[in-house]
């Protein structure tokens, strides 16, 4: 191997010990673990910085944008709706046949793929679809819910699918628009996760506004990219009462900072609010539910198992062991559902 005096490896490797926060280190009572919670929150208002986004609509109209397919347990019925002026959001309603009076609303996000039909299972026109791209690692989560009983939002998240930049279109599907956007909109002051948290929290405004939906069982689940969004959206909105992150909570020294990941996983400042653990520590006493993969490559389980034990001991201190659950599966960087599914359906 090459080497050069000047070469930046020293200082990148012991910058992380220099730059990232320990918000938690030396709290040991319940009252001071739920203060580093609330300071976490402010911090990362700023950091994602959703005040900067542009012309924020805040009356949502839902325009129907296609026939509704249906399914022998629930209703498919695709929308769009301008979230901000000049940029529509294509959104997807899962509406159970039985539905409860107090059902439990759910946004789903995907994760890298082909954007949100690879949690829906249709096809590139909309129509159903009997196969599936790939070894399917999001498991059409969004129609597993629905068929639980939950009304599910699943929008089509900034850079993924039909949300690319026109001239990616034409490109194979799984190819997103991450990378130019994530550059693009650091001059403004905001990434390519802010506009998918807000999109996250736009849906749930939409969720509230359902008939039968009950506002103390409104949830988001979300899988690699979609777990960062379903994360930090529920550290900035405390409306989410219970959360999934599957694929995603970990160290970001030990997965985004060591390993290949897309740009849109690098968020300025964040490490001086804290580490991965922090932000899901910050979610407690709300109930939070983690799915790690034993064989996952992007986000290697020990570090993750280490990112548990943190989040463990905030919870154990706030008195909320039991709205803390983990599941650990013998899988890859995929969607577990073993216990997420009904947790959110419960």
């Amino acid at each position: 191997m090459k080497s050069s005096p000047y070469s930046p490896d020293l200082f990148m490797g012991e910058i992380y010990d220099k730059v990232c926060a320990k918000p938690y280190e030396n709290i040991n009572t319940a009252e001071d673990a739920l203060k580093a919670g609330e300071e976490i929150r402010r911090k990362a208002e700023k950091v994602f910085g959703l005040d900067r986004i542009p012309d924020k609509i805040s009356d949502y109209k839902l325009v129907s944008a296609g026939k509704a397919l249906d399914y022998p347990e629930y209703t498919l019925q695709k929308y769009s709706v301008e979230i901000c002026k000049g940029l529509e959001s294509l959104i997807y309603i899962l509406t159970p046949k039985e539905l409860k009076e107090n059902a439990s609303g759910v946004v789903a996000l995907c994760g890298h793929g082909y954007g949100v039909r690879q949690i829906l299972k249709i096809s590139k026109r909309g129509n159903k679809k009997s196969f599936n791209y790939f070894d399917n690692y999001q498991k059409n989560f969004a129609v597993e819910l629905a068929k639980r009983g939950c009304v599910v939002i699943a929008p089509e998240l900034f850079g993924f699918g039909e949300a690319r930049l026109k001239k990616d279109l034409i490109k194979p599907f799984y190819i997103s628009s991450c990378d130019e956007l994530s550059h693009h909109l650091l001059p403004y002051g905001f990434t390519v996760a802010s506009m998918r948290i807000y999109q996250a929290i736009v849906c749930a405004e939409i969720l509230l506004k359902q008939k039968n939906i009950d506002k103390e069982k409104l949830s988001c689940m979300g899988i690699s990219g979609g777990g960062l969004t379903a994360l930090y959206a529920s550290v900035l909105d405390e409306r989410f009462r219970k959360t999934v992150v599957s694929g995603y909570v970990n160290t970001f020294r030990d997965s985004i900072l060591s390993l290949w990941h897309c740009p849109d996983n690098y968020i300025p400042g964040i490490l001086e609010i804290g580490e991965i653990y922090d932000f899901a520590s910050s979610i407690a006493p709300r109930e939070l539910l983690i799915e790690s993969g034993k064989k996952d490559k992007l986000f290697p389980v020990d570090a993750s198992m280490k990112a548990h034990e943190n989040i463990k001991r905030v919870y154990s201190l706030i008195g909320a062991e039991d709205k803390l659950h983990i599941d650990i599966f013998n899988g890859k960087h995929s969607v577990s559902g073993r216990k997420a599914f009904d947790f959110l359906a419960e």
